[in-house]
């Protein structure tokens, strides 16, 4: 299961900031760590990434915030 929404979210995330341009919308993503991936994203801010419980997607989640 976890599988999917991850390469899902890799597949998201190479369209850059084109992904994370409305945060608003990050609220609506059911999945918990996807949520805090795109309000990472969104805000530019990797605090966010810390409270992704996938190990893979959170540091995933640093290395794409952090450029």
């Amino acid at each position: 299961m976890r599988s999917p929404i991850i390469l899902l979210l890799l597949l998201a995330s190479s369209a850059g900031q084109a992904f994370a341009v409305d945060a608003g919308s990050c609220y609506a993503v059911g999945n918990a760590d996807a949520r805090a991936y795109c309000l990472a994203k969104a805000h530019g801010n990797s605090s966010g990434c810390y409270s992704i419980q996938s190990t893979d997607l959170r540091s995933i989640c640093l290395a794409e915030v952090r450029k």
